[in-house]
């Protein structure tokens, strides 16, 4: 797996096709808040929360992959389609942007993510603008 395909994917905003061409079937997802996610059906749960009404566009500052693991820091943006005042990143109006850093550490097994560790800084803290 290259991580250039994956995110071309994942900017097309189909979850459900990126899971299923990138994610293994028992793949496992640990998020910055602890949380640890089993299977492709609660990963594709999670991002159907997240981009209920919010756009995510992944925009990598860095990358490296061996093969095996892919790291990567991402100024992740997220657009609002419509007003989110739940939003886990803070209350977005329609239309509105937030950026979130994000780094990443992917292991890849058979070409598809096995597990994939995540941490996240602040909104807005050392983030790039969108340009």
């Amino acid at each position: 797996m290259r991580f250039a395909d994956y995110m071309a994917a994942f900017n097309r905003y189909d979850d459900a096709a990126l899971i299923r061409e990138f994610w293994a079937e028992d793949c496992v997802m640990e998020t910055a808040g602890g949380r640890v996610l089993r299977g492709q059906a609660e990963v594709l749960a999670l991002l159907d929360r997240l981009h209920d009404g919010v756009r995510e566009t992944m925009r990598p500052q860095m990358v490296i992959e061996d093969g095996v693991h892919i790291f990567a820091e991402i100024d992740m943006d997220f657009t609002a389609a419509r007003d989110r005042p739940d939003f886990q990143f803070g209350a977005l109006k329609a239309g509105e942007t937030v950026t979130v850093k994000v780094f990443a550490l992917y292991r890849i097994e058979a070409g598809k993510v096995a597990h994939l560790k995540t941490a996240t800084w602040a909104p807005g803290v050392g983030v790039t603008r969108a340009g």
